[in-house]
């Protein structure tokens, strides 16, 4: 089937259920491939089996010990301790070999259903792709906000000796790539399903390798009552001895289980690389080779963008918002990357040229290769969007958006919700502004230090004409390369620091994330070199800033009337917030160290629960404080800076006495504080941009052109 135009009358389903059954040929079958599947599955299931018979080798040396050595004479004592000491011991250990088997774990949510009547079009066009490849079509289909595609047996005899299987799409991936690109990924994940036996002996050993890493690494409920317990200050001493012994022996059964999964993965890793090559002919095939390098690209972009889209929501959320579709909002945040980051995505693509031998997929590289090897010009070619392929593609969008959210338990209204565009435009420069700021910053400014406009009056600043200014910068440029990343990664690093230091000066007892003790001294000089005043980075970020102002300076002057006026109020307003700035990055940072001590604490932590609560309410009242004084300053809006900032605090309101739910609630201060000085200093720099330009001031030349800009 050729390539058809967007405008065809021909809908993308209508073209999928015009393949014939059949249609997509076949691999080659490999029996010694095949065999050496059933193989691997049969030893991972022994993996199970022999774990069992550790149990059951355990209770038959119970039964034989009282059977044959228990003693039967000798001092009472003795004997007493002889009869029950083995038994319980060899019990315990019984009872916590067998926990994995039937101790209660948390149940995944209910995946959201796209059922067939819902959307008949794209129901039917599936079943049709299914018959043109020669599988069964899948019992269902599940959709999910996860930027990925599979297709998996359902759970019980149905699914391994019946075939009935389940196809779940990720609804990213629909809105971010073309119905030829989509329809290749469905090819690919239903081709898994044309190995036949092949594919019930991966799911076999899927299976045992899920259950024995769950078992092995994730906690049940069982455990979580154990610590619960142990924390527990009413609980007595013979109770918390009784769980520490406990948790001793579910740590030795883990050791166990960890063993057995390592033993087992490794062995199946091998055959499921050859597994991935045969499914992506089946996509070669049905989009064409050429189209699987732009397919592989998209999808690691895509999960780039939903990390983004992610990690915005979660700010926004602190503010009392979420977006209402998120598949949407990837999408767009991908339309709005510039060149600089599709290099980046695609320089970790070329990057993927060696598949280790326990690797799961192989590389991409060679993924690639597989498929160009095979030269297939594609039977499906429609590049329309695949959100075409649906009759009402935003409406799942938002279903499968409120499912995520339920499943994270948000309590949330509807008036809470917003649309992508403003999501993704929180922070962000109108684009003639962001040009402005590209043509005049040329990527030398940053967000932390902030900018001093009284710094324009001082040596060594004072000293420069304007183009001198310029071409000081110009001078400065090559030594502020990286220079803003790195200030934010310390910025980053004293964050985490000041949680350990806090601690430490509460004489709390805890262990480093890798397990180690702390060091006190190493732990105090690092923070101290975090937060040090006086650095080669720090001194040179001052030295642009101030170069900056009085450039800025050199600008205002030239201006008049109301334009004068306005620039010079946010000259004024870059001041106060300069000067407001540390005390509040002090004080914001002091209220994540008390929520991160409030998150870690015990139900039963006497000690330090008192300790916190006390350092939380001097923070509640420092932050109190300081937006009485950010009062003071009015911005261009005519709102007092304190009452501005907080009205992006959605959760404020809500927070009463609690200390604690204070300190939540006003942690997206900061960020609205970077963002209206941002915001300001942007608009003062396209007046500044204007006026360069009107008086022939010669720009900053281009030695590292910023692909995209944000606020």
């Amino acid at each position: 089937m050729s390539s058809i135009p967007a405008g065809n009358a021909v809908a993308p389903t209508t073209q999928l259920r015009q393949l014939r059954p059949g249609s997509i040929p076949r691999p080659p079958r490999k029996p010694l491939y095949d065999l050496l599947l059933w193989l691997v599955a049969v030893l991972s299931c022994l993996i199970p089996l022999a774990y069992l018979g550790l149990v059951a080798g355990l209770a038959w040396l119970g039964v034989h010990y009282y059977l044959e050595w228990a003693p039967r004479s000798g001092h009472g004592m003795l004997r007493l301790v002889g009869w029950t000491a083995p038994g319980f011991i060899i019990g315990v250990l019984v009872v916590f070999l067998l926990k994995p088997f039937f101790a209660p774990r948390t149940r995944a949510p209910e995946p959201v259903r796209l059922e067939p009547e819902q959307d008949p079009g794209f129901t039917a066009a599936v079943h049709a792709l299914c018959a043109a490849i020669g599988i069964r079509p899948p019992r269902a289909i599940h959709l999910t906000h996860q930027v990925n595609a599979w297709v998996q047996f359902v759970p019980g005899p149905a699914g391994l000796l019946g075939g009935a299987r389940t196809l779940t799409i990720g609804l990213p991936l629909v809105a971010g790539m073309s119905a030829r690109e989509l329809v290749g990924v469905l090819a690919h994940e239903f081709g898994h399903f044309a190995q036949r036996g092949g594919m019930r002996a991966a799911h076999l050993i899927n299976r045992v390798n899920y259950w024995l890493e769950s078992r092995a690494y994730q906690d049940d409920a069982w455990d979580g009552r154990l610590r619960r317990w142990l924390e527990d200050e009413e609980m007595g001493g013979i109770v918390h001895l009784t769980c520490l012994a406990t948790l001793a022996c579910l740590w030795a059964t883990r050791l166990l289980l960890r063993g057995m999964f390592q033993l087992s993965f490794r062995m199946s890793r091998r055959l499921s690389q050859e597994m991935e090559f045969d499914a992506d002919r089946y996509e070669a095939t049905v989009a064409g080779s050429e189209a699987f390098a732009a397919t592989a690209l998209r999808m690691r972009a895509l999960e780039h963008a939903w990390h983004e889209v992610d990690r915005l929501n979660r700010k926004a959320w602190g503010e009392g918002r979420l977006v209402d579709d998120l598949p949407g909002a990837t999408a767009q945040r991908l339309q709005q990357w510039g060149r600089q980051d599709w290099e980046s995505v695609e320089a970790q693509l070329q990057s993927d040229d060696t598949t280790r031998y326990w690797d799961s997929h192989p590389a991409d590289q060679a993924r690639i290769a597989n498929a160009q090897a095979l030269q297939a010009p594609g039977i499906f070619r429609d590049d329309r969007p695949a959100a075409a392929l649906f009759a009402d593609f935003p409406a799942l969008c938002r279903q499968v958006t409120a499912h995520y959210y339920a499943g994270m338990e948000l309590d949330y209204g509807p008036r809470q919700l917003i649309g992508a565009a403003e999501l993704l435009g929180r922070g962000r420069l109108a684009d003639a502004t962001a040009a402005a700021w590209q043509r005049y910053t040329n990527g030398m400014l940053g967000s932390v230090p902030l900018l001093d406009p009284a710094e324009a009056g001082l040596l060594p600043a004072a000293a420069f004409d304007w183009q001198g200014s310029v071409d000081e910068l110009r001078r400065l440029g090559p030594e502020a390369t990286g220079l803003w990343q790195r200030l934010d990664r310390l910025r980053e690093r004293a964050d985490a620091l000041a949680l350990w230091i806090a601690l430490l000066d509460q004489e709390e007892d805890f262990v480093m994330p890798d397990g180690s003790p702390p060091d006190p001294g190493a732990l105090r000089a690092e923070y101290g070199a975090c937060v040090a005043a006086d650095t080669p980075d720090l001194r040179l970020a001052r030295r642009i800033l101030a170069v900056f102002a009085r450039r800025l300076r050199h600008a205002v002057d030239t201006l008049e009337g109301a334009a004068r006026d306005e620039a010079e109020a946010r000259l004024a307003l870059l001041a106060r917030m300069h000067a407001h700035w540390p005390e509040l990055a002090r004080t914001l940072q002091e209220a994540r160290v008390c929520m991160r001590m409030h998150a870690g604490m015990g139900s039963g932590d006497e000690v330090l629960r008192p300790r916190v609560h006390a350092r939380t309410e001097r923070c509640r009242e420092q932050v109190g404080a300081l937006l009485g004084r950010l009062d003071d300053a009015v911005p261009g809006s005519g709102q007092p800076l304190g009452q501005l900032l907080l009205k992006r605090c959605g959760h404020y309101s809500s927070a009463g006495a609690d200390p604690f739910a204070f300190a939540r609630a006003v942690l997206p201060l900061e960020d609205a504080f970077l963002d209206l000085y941002r915001q300001q200093l942007a608009a003062l720099v396209e007046t500044a941009d204007l006026a360069e330009r009107t008086h022939g001031i010669h720009p900053i030349r281009l030695f590292a052109a910023p692909a995209a800009v944000e606020a």
